[in-house]
C-alpha cells in the first residue's frame, strides 16, 4: 500500500481491552505497514491507562517521506488513537524545537515508550531521546528569566488584589501555572502540559510543594501568593518597575 492512498481500514480487534500494545500493534500494522519505527507512549505505555485512555502512537517512515510530519486523532477498534507520524528529517526537525521550547514531546514518547518495530532505526532514536532527556533543557538564559519573573510578579500582584471570585480563581490557576514552569526552568527542569507539569515538578522533587498546592481542596489563594513569592526570590526577587521588552534606544 502506498501512502496517502484512500481505503477504508479496520484495525484487528483485541480480545482483551487493556492489551493496548496488542491495540497499538495491529493500528501500525494496518495503518502505517512502512513503518520503519513506531512506539507506543503515554499512559497506556506507562500502566497508567484507563478503558477510556487515548493510544499516543509515533510512527516513523522510511526515507520516502522524510520530510513529512503531521499528527492525526483517529480510531481504532472505538478508541480514540493519536498518531504522530514523521519522516526522520521530520522527526528529527520536531524533537529538536521541543528540546528547544523546554517541552520534549516526543523524546517522552519515545524514551518512556514500547518499542512497536525491532530494528537499528528504533534504538537509535530511543537511545538519543533518553539522553536527551537525562541531560535536561539548555540553561534559562537572563532575558526569558527576566520576562517569567516579571510575569508571575505581575500575576501575583492581580491575585492579591482581585475581588471578583471568578476572577480570582482565573488568577490562581494562572499564578500557579507560570511558578511551576519558573521553578523547573530555573532547576533544569522540562516543561510540560497539564498532567506533565505535575509530574515534572514531582520529577524534580517539588522544593516548594506546588504539586501538593494543586491538590487542595479547597484552594488556599494565601498559601499560593507565599509559594509564588518564594519562587520569586529564588531567581532574584519580584520584578516590575524597571522591565523593559525589546531594545530602549539610549537617547530615549
Amino acid at each position: 500500500m502506498v501512502l496517502g492512498e484512500s481505503k477504508q481500514h479496520t484495525c484487528v480487534t483485541v480480545d482483551v481491552m487493556t492489551d493496548f500494545v496488542g491495540r497499538a500493534q495491529s493500528f501500525v500494522d494496518v495503518r502505517y505497514p512502512q513503518a520503519i519505527a513506531a512506539f507506543l507512549g503515554g499512559s497506556a505505555a506507562s500502566g497508567e491507562a484507563t478503558e477510556s485512555s487515548d493510544l499516543d502512537i509515533l510512527v516513523v517512515l522510511p526515507d520516502r517521506w522524510t520530510s513529512v510530519g503531521f499528527v492525526e486523532t483517529t480510531e481504532c477498534d472505538g478508541q480514540i488513537v493519536e498518531a504522530f507520524v514523521y519522516g526522520l528529517e521530520a522527526l528529527q526537525s520536531w524533537m529538536a524545537k521541543g528540546r528547544r521550547d523546554a517541552r520534549p514531546v516526543l523524546d517522552r514518547l519515545v524514551a518512556g515508550g514500547v518499542s512497536l518495530e525491532t530494528g537499528e532505526v528504533g534504538r537509535s532514536i530511543a537511545a538519543i531521546s533518553r539522553e536527551a532527556l537525562r541531560a535536561g533543557p539548555a540553561p534559562i538564559d537572563q532575558e526569558e528569566l527576566n520576562r517569567r519573573r516579571y510575569s508571575l510578579s505581575a500575576v501575583t500582584d492581580d491575585l492579591v488584589d482581585a475581588l471578583d471570585p471568578a476572577i480570582r480563581r482565573v488568577l490562581m490557576a494562572a499564578a500557579w501555572k507560570e511558578a511551576a514552569e519558573l521553578a523547573l526552568l530555573s532547576n533544569s527542569g522540562w516543561l510540560g502540559t497539564g498532567k506533565w507539569l505535575v509530574r515534572e515538578l514531582r520529577a524534580h522533587g517539588d522544593p516548594f510543594e506546588l504539586a501538593s498546592l494543586a491538590a487542595d481542596e479547597p484552594a488556599d489563594e494565601q498559601v499560593l501568593v507565599k509559594v509564588c513569592q518564594a519562587v520569586l526570590e529564588s531567581v532574584g526577587g519580584y520584578l516590575q518597575i524597571g522591565f523593559t521588552r525589546g531594545v530602549k534606544p539610549n537617547d530615549l
